[in-house]
């Protein structure tokens, strides 16, 4: 080792002479290396770069970033619930004191999901409330259809009506508000304007209307609609018992022949609504709330209404994480985030009834789907990456054939005084890194200002 350091000086003095009367080998074999980890590098950044790139996309068409049900299905003297909408919306004072969330309020539409991730069979189980009919004093509501087949081409067969959602206090304005008016940097508002406070929805008894409804119905901004009439369910069958009968459906039974499951589904009205926005309608996002939905005030429910729809588990409180906070290194390190607070949220018993909670996080569910997506995607960068790497390699091995042709002499000199194959490759090795270290301390110096 001692003499190793000793003639250190004088082998690295040699190599450099060495590698520039032989540049061209040199070069050769570290061009080969190179090019062949450039590729490789920049495919798997670009695969990085892509998934956070879909991510903030993906981000800027979801409105709410997750849904927080009861832990317990609904049924009598059922612990960890309430029916007291009231109580229950007050739990958001608790949610935007977490330096996590920045918005939160109650909304009365999907049922509780409470599965453990979309491939769940129990995922189709929990139902929206659908629009069945509107009538007003101006309009064509008769050339309207409620049907809405997209929700099955972009989605699980949960329903293929057009949805609605009934909005609290908390999801007017601040955060939520925003997001509602406006996508990234464009507004979802094409005609109206989004209320501006849970006061102004009331007093208006406002209903913000996606813009294929408002375009097959022929109303605006300002137009009345006399009443709107819509579907609640009170119990479903699975298929062990789908052949059986519901004990008391008040309602009409629904067979949903893409899930398998039968519902019994009630009609409930409300009346005297007045159109404020209408918004365009986005692509599918994320299925676990359901897409493009019919928007109305809770203010036009009666306490009698409000609490029918807690019973049946259609409340929920709809939350906005503060997004600035979301790591942005991967996608992987923002799972890991929103799984922490996923745990936190749970593990906590709220309000004096002791209501215990299912958080369904809605990016991790984005995410997801992005993952399945960039999968595709990744496995078609690594075909073509291929027949570049072993283009690099060839170049390398090429580099290092032709150095070894040129230095027939040389390689023959080495071993008459003694050289062995290690001495050999150490040399050449010794080269290969005067010439890298050459490089890289002229390619700062090329990009210096100056």
């Amino acid at each position: 080792m001692k003499n190793r350091l000793i003639s250190l000086p004088d082998n690295l003095v040699m190599a450099a002479k060495s590698s520039w009367r032989s540049r061209e080998r040199v070069l050769a074999v570290f061009a080969g290396v190179f090019l062949a980890s450039l590729v490789i590098s920049t495919v798997l950044a670009y695969g990085v770069g892509l998934s956070q790139a879909f991510l903030q996309y993906s981000l800027q068409e979801e409105i709410f970033d997750a849904k927080l049900d009861f832990a317990n299905d609904p049924g009598n003297d059922v612990d960890g619930r309430t029916n007291d909408s009231l109580l229950w919306e007050s739990m958001c004072d608790e949610f935007v004191e977490m330096e996590e969330f920045s918005d939160c309020g109650l909304v009365y539409g999907r049922q509780g999901v409470r599965v453990d991730g979309f491939f769940d069979e129990d995922f189709f189980i929990a139902q929206p409330l659908n629009v069945i009919a509107a009538m007003g004093p101006t309009g064509d509501w008769a050339n309207v259809s409620w049907d809405y087949p997209e929700a099955y081409e972009s989605g699980p067969p949960i329903n293929d009506d057009r949805t609605l959602r009934f909005y609290g206090d908390g999801i007017w304005d601040g955060e939520l508000g925003e997001r509602h008016s406006t996508r990234g940097q464009d507004s979802r508002i094409i005609y109206g304007s989004w209320p501006t406070s849970a006061e102004d929805a009331a007093a208006n008894r406002s209903i913000v209307l996606p813009s294929k409804v408002a375009s097959n119905a022929g109303v605006g901004v300002n137009d009345t609609i006399s009443s709107l009439t819509f579907t609640y369910v009170t119990g479903y069958l699975g298929y062990q018992n789908i052949n059986e009968d519901f004990e008391d459906c008040q309602g009409e039974e629904d067979f949903n022949t893409e899930s398998g499951y039968k519902y019994c589904r009630v009609n409930m009205t409300v009346y005297n609504l007045t159109v404020a926005a209408v918004y365009q309608e986005g692509g599918a996002g994320n299925p676990t709330l359901l897409f493009n939905p019919v928007i109305v005030s809770d203010a036009v429910l009666s306490d009698e209404q409000k609490l029918i729809l807690m019973d049946n588990d259609h409340g929920y409180l709809g939350l906005a994480v503060d997004r600035n906070q979301l790591p942005t290194t991967s996608t992987a390190d923002a799972t890991k985030w929103l799984d922490v607070l996923k745990e936190e949220v749970e593990a906590g018993n709220y309000t004096s009834a002791g209501i215990l909670v299912e958080y369904n996080d809605l990016i991790s569910g984005t995410i997801t789907f992005l993952n399945i997506f960039l999968g595709i995607i990744q496995v078609f960068d690594y075909i073509l990456m291929i027949p570049i790497v072993i283009l690099s390699f060839s170049v390398l091995i090429y580099g290092l054939v032709l150095s070894l042709e040129q230095r027939k002499r040389e390689v023959s000199i080495h071993r008459v005084i003694g050289g062995t194959e290690g001495t050999l490759t150490g040399m050449i090795m010794l080269e290969l890194a005067v010439t890298s270290l050459t490089v890289s301390l002229e390619e700062p110096r090329e990009h210096s200002p100056g």
